[in-house]
């Protein structure tokens, strides 16, 4: 692919206690697309109200001076970070004049984790769609009650606005991005480049399933972690309830209190969330899906995974391993 001759100019703001990662990582996606495009495709600016700026992680960064009205930015992405680092950038009056004329002007607007409130206290996300870090949301659903609140998305694009959940949803963001710009098989590019699981689509949910099962049963967490590395495998009932130290009546018990599933279906729901992910990589087949699943036949696979997901693989994988989610995944 040959040099851009015009590259989009992606401000990526840099202020006082933010996330390091909110602002490391979308840039690290722009680069990579920018090497696989043969450069040119996007031009990043750190830009902030000061020269130099310190982090959440202790790395203190350096910022370019603001840009004036005659280097229009063609993406704005704002990072999140601790309150008292937003409460500073709401309260910088210069910084917020910029701010406003930016999002005015910019192409598109990006927010990543609680870079939301941000945008929400200028009146940017009223009447639309947003989303943020799974344990903001309902400070954001509360305080801004015009903002549409999507809970479980990774991401949301309203217009040119984008938002992004928790910090390494702005890689997925980024991806995203890179995608509508260059090309899907570009994204992919990146993502394997940067050794990236999947591309994910905005519309799956901000919790995978291995670690929403953790959280749900903290005491069998450890079940998770000794089941996630043999989904491919037979396992019974007996292994898993061996392996915990238990009888299988107790293991049985112990399962239904903490995850409200049986250990079959437990399994079962692990070894889906799989294959949702792997059926994201064009490159693995859906038979080979099925089998590194646990399933020996293709046709049961096909049937529990509609079942659960409401789209059949070949289905949902022309939907978001395309880069076009037209199927509403629950």
């Amino acid at each position: 692919m040959g040099k851009t001759a015009n590259p989009r100019r992606v401000a990526i703001l840099l202020y006082g206690n933010m996330q390091l990662l909110d602002a490391a990582g979308p840039a690290d996606v722009f680069g990579q697309a920018n090497r696989r495009a043969g450069g040119g495709a996007y031009d990043v600016m750190f830009v902030g109200p000061r020269r130099t700026v310190p982090t959440i992680a202790g790395l203190t960064l350096a910022a370019m001076p603001l840009p004036g009205a005659r280097r229009p930015v063609h993406t704005l992405i704002v990072p999140g970070g601790r309150r008292r680092g937003l409460r500073a950038v709401l309260d910088d009056k210069r910084l917020m004049r910029w701010m406003e004329r930016s999002v005015d002007t910019a192409q598109r607007v990006v927010s990543i984790c609680t870079g939301a409130f941000i945008l929400a206290a200028m009146g940017a996300l009223n009447g639309r769609r947003a989303t943020t870090h799974w344990g903001w949301l309902d400070v954001l659903a509360t305080r801004f009650p015009d903002i549409r609140v999507e809970r479980e998305a990774l991401f949301v694009e309203d217009g040119r606005i984008w938002t992004s959940a928790g910090v390494a949803s702005g890689v997925d963001l980024a991806l995203a991005l890179v995608a509508r710009d260059l090309g899907h098989d570009v994204a992919l590019q990146v993502a394997r480049d940067l050794v990236l699981h999947l591309v994910r689509p905005g519309g799956q949910s901000q919790f995978a399933e291995p670690l929403a099962l953790q959280s749900r049963g903290p005491d069998l967490g450890r079940l998770i972690a000794w089941l996630t590395p043999r989904l491919d495998h037979a396992v019974s009932v007996a292994h898993m309830a061996s392996a915990m130290g238990m009888s299988e009546r107790s293991f049985h018990r112990r399962c239904m209190t903490a995850f409200g599933l049986a250990p079959g279906r437990l399994l079962a729901a692990l070894r889906l969330d799989h294959a949702r992910a792997l059926l994201c990589d064009r490159t693995v087949s859906v038979q080979a899906v099925a089998a590194r699943c646990g399933f020996n036949d293709p046709a049961a696979f096909s049937t529990a995974f509609a079942r659960r997901f409401g789209a059949s693989p070949t289905s949902f994988r022309r939907a978001f391993a395309g880069g076009n989610p037209a199927i509403p995944i629950g």
